[in-house]
């Protein structure tokens, strides 16, 4: 065996591990280190060194963007090197002279247009050191990609496979709930402080690559219970660039002449001094008008605006020093939200709401080592503001009066962290060391005002009644620190062996806890066509401001008409009142997740790419609410316990190949997430039912997802296709009195089946390049409900999704 492993490490050569031996006199060794068009380091490069006898050697860049070849013949050779994102750097010559030979080379990334040299963007690759399994978007799939709502980064993340969105708008990513995600904007977390929910927005065009870490993510990543989710944005350079998309006005003449549905973007960047400091500027706004046939038409239409401004800066105080700085503005105003042929007027909201982040990066590289230390700020307020004070009436048949709760809430957090990546080091193999630490503090404050709700049963009889007492507001935060570390360690060529370890404290749980995490990568052949992955790790899940905040929150008072009464006329003889609150006990268990995780990632031939993953992931200590109910089944506590069990397991087969200008993507997944406590409550839908085991509402057994382009044989057209067919998600059944009379899966929508197809012509006009776009969105003409009337005893109604429509887009390429 130890001869045998011997022949095998002797046969390959990648990263430090030495290549084929040759005499003392005649030896050499090349050092290198790769860097985008900014100074930035960039990990995770294919680099193929090939001699002029062709003979191949192949390495890959660490952290702070260095490589070693070793052992080298003196001579001649070529350097090819590649990433995902970045144009290829092919054949650069290299000149090998006895010792060390430290090279240093640039990778730009992307660009739709570059000057008048033809370029080409590197394909997907297998990464020798990379143990995790990702799936990215880079900023050219999002720009092809044919989706109806170009401007909605949120309509672009389930075009990766493990990204699902429920019915209700929620992000999943893995099978994982909404704040169960680590979200990450450039290096730093951009959750919301209080839900752990995804809901800032920002230019789609702002994004440089989307990147999904589901299995095997390193100790770095400090709250991703399930997943972490990074978006990584442009710079600039010393090249001045402008874009615009959908930038005419659309007109509605819906109810007169209006302002219509528009979302134009525009992007702006270039040098600050050209060589030492750059910016990229990325604004885009929304504005969307509807009107709802069937009311009246002074009451009939429904209005929103939102903003959002990425400013994102780097200075270079010298080639080793580089600061990195990022502000994010997000402002919102709507009025009549929520109206609908079943909501009139009288039962919608207004709402205003705004969002401030803001980052500053220090980067100092130093013999081989890289430094990070960085500081963020967010903070954001919302208001929801009901149309009056009269009580809610919610029926079957629809809603009346005004709806029930005005909210007013404020959030913030304050962050810090740095890493640390040291230079490689030799021991019994290489050894990549890399150790850092994480801190940050949120609060939450909410005031509330809650008039009266009222539901009523298909005959228009009520059987409910509910009001609101206690502290209407209240004030909660939370202290989060932690530390890391981790090597990365080749034994010899085709083994890669990744410890790491992290320790966390939470100040409401008041614990130090740790998390260990373990990966290997085997690569059975020299040109790293093939990588099997096998990961196991722990991942504590931060707690939820907003979970604890029901606690500190009113207490709900409901009356109650049984079921045979208020029949015969009159005035229903009402039964309680029945008191429903929230409690949250002095002690609790952090959420903790044991994620396992293997897959085979193949190249066959140099454009085609297949993929084979699996994952399995169980919850332990999951905070929910479980319902401790009154003799009368209404009314109760609902206590918040550490017994909630949330299973993910999954296995996805996925097939990409790239060639030319076209790029073809297929993805099937079989998966099942389930929960021993599937019932979320809420004081405004408490269910009244005890938790039940059950399929999470995002869960889809099956789900399969391709999406390609490619050129037309005519015009140069560019034609694009995204298709998506899934099995339909779960519900369960209502009574007239809100309780939950089966378990929350008992039935399914409909299966969803959606077809975009789009053609895109680009064209010149006064010296600057154009695309235009149409689109067919749900070319088949599939129903796809996304809500349902679940009454228990009644029709079930299925209503809402996108029917057949056509959108255009018209966007600024750039300069010819």
């Amino acid at each position: 065996m130890l001869l045998w492993l011997t022949e095998l490490a002797a046969g390959h050569s990648w990263g430090q591990v030495a290549a084929q031996a040759t005499p003392e006199a005649q030896r050499s060794s090349l050092h290198g280190h790769v860097e985008d068009e900014n100074g930035l380091p960039v990990a995770a490069v294919e680099v193929v060194v090939l001699s002029a006898d062709g003979k191949t050697y192949m390495a890959s860049s660490d952290a702070a963007g260095n490589f070693e070849v070793a052992n080298l013949s003196l001579g001649l050779y070529h350097s090819s090197l590649a990433k995902p994102g970045f144009f290829l750097l092919r054949d650069v010559a290299v000149e090998l002279n006895q010792g060390s030979n430290d090279i240093s080379f640039v990778l730009n990334h992307e660009y739709e247009v570059h000057e008048s040299v033809e370029v080409v963007g590197a394909a997907q690759q297998v990464s020798p050191e990379q143990t995790d399994q990702r799936e990215s978007l880079q900023a050219h799939d999002i720009v092809n990609l044919p989706l109806p709502r170009t401007h909605d980064l949120m309509t672009y993340l389930p075009s990766m496979p493990g990204v699902l969105r429920d019915n209700s708008g929620g992000l999943h990513v893995a099978g994982g709930r909404a704040q169960q995600t680590e979200y990450l904007l450039d290096g730093f977390e951009i959750a919301d402080p209080a839900t752990g929910q995804l809901t800032s927005r920002l230019n789609v065009d702002a994004v440089r690559s989307a990147d999904v870490d589901s299995g095997g993510y390193g100790a770095q990543y400090a709250h991703g219970g399930s997943a972490v989710l990074a978006l990584n944005t442009p710079t600039g350079d010393d090249h001045w660039r402008f874009g615009t998309t959908n930038f005419i006005p659309g007109v509605s003449f819906e109810r007169g002449l209006n302002l219509g549905n528009w979302y134009p973007r525009f992007s702006f960047s270039g040098p600050v001094r050209p060589g030492r400091a750059w910016f990229s500027d990325a604004v885009s706004l929304q504005h969307t008008f509807s009107a709802v046939s069937g009311l009246p038409k002074t009451a009939d239409t429904s209005t929103q605006w939102a903003g959002d401004n990425l400013l994102r800066v780097q200075f270079n105080l010298t080639p080793r020093h580089i600061l990195q700085t990022d502000f994010l503005v997000n402002r919102l105003a709507g009025s009549n939200l929520g109206l609908s042929a079943l909501s009139p007027l009288s039962t919608t909201t207004d709402k205003r709401a705004g969002r401030y982040f803001a980052s500053l990066k220090d980067q100092i590289a130093f013999h081989g080592g890289l430094l990070e230390l960085g500081v963020a700020f967010d903070k954001g307020s919302s208001q929801t503001l009901p149309q009056g004070t009269q009580p809610y009436v919610v029926s079957p048949s629809g809603a009346s009066g005004n709806y029930f709760e005005r909210l007013d809430q404020q959030r913030h957090r304050w962050q810090t962290n740095g890493n640390l990546f040291l230079p490689s080091r030799q021991w019994h193999g290489a050894h990549n060391l890399s150790l850092g630490f994480n801190a940050d503090s949120a609060a939450f404050t909410q005031q509330a005002s809650r008039n009266a709700i009222e539901s009523e049963d298909p005959a228009g009889v009520l059987r409910l009644m509910t009001a609101f007492s206690g502290l209407d507001q209240f004030h909660l935060s939370n202290t989060q620190a932690g530390g890391y570390v981790q090597d990365s360690w080749c034994p010899m060529r085709p083994f890669v062996l990744q410890t790491g370890a992290r320790v966390d404290w939470n100040g409401v749980i008041g614990r130090t806890l740790p998390a260990p995490r373990f990966a290997a990568n085997y690569i059975p052949f020299a040109d790293d066509r093939a990588k099997l992955t096998m990961a196991w790790g722990v991942y504590y899940q931060p707690v939820d401001l907003s979970l604890l905040g029901l606690g500190y929150d009113q207490s709900r008072v409901d009356l109650v008409n049984p079921a045979n009464g208020g029949m015969g006329g009159g005035t229903p003889a009402l039964e309680g009142p029945f008191v429903s609150r929230f409690v949250v006990p002095g002690s609790l268990r952090q959420p903790r997740f044991r994620t396992a995780s293997a897959g085979w990632e193949q190249r066959i031939g140099s454009s085609t790419f297949v993929t084979v993953r699996a994952i399995l992931r169980r919850e332990r200590s999951g905070l929910a609410y479980q319902f401790l109910p009154s003799r009368s089944g209404f009314g109760g506590e609902f206590l918040l316990q550490n017994n909630q069990r949330d299973e993910y397991r999954s296995i996805e087969v996925s097939l990409r190949r790239s060639f030319r200008k076209t790029e073809v993507f297929a993805d099937y997944i079989r998966s099942r997430a389930r929960s021993n406590q599937a019932l979320d409550y809420t004081l405004g839908n408490p269910l009244f039912a005890p938790q039940l085991p059950g399929a999470l509402p995002w869960d889809a057994p099956n789900r399969f997802l391709s999406y390609g382009w490619m050129p037309a044989p005519i015009w140069n057209l560019l034609l694009s296709y995204h298709f998506e067919c899934r099995t339909g998600f779960p519900f369960g059944l209502l009574s007239s009195y809100q309780q939950l009379v089966s378990s929350p899966d008992r039935l399914r929508f409909p299966t969803y089946l959606n077809l975009d197809m789009g053609i895109e012509k680009r064209f010149h006009f006064h010296g600057h390049e154009w695309a235009a776009r149409l689109l067919v969105v749900n070319m088949t003409g599939h129903q796809n409900p996304d809500t349902v009337t679940n009454i228990a005893g009644r029709p079930i109604v299925f209503a809402g999704g996108q029917g057949r429509a056509f959108t255009a887009r018209l966007r600024l390429v750039g300069r010819k």
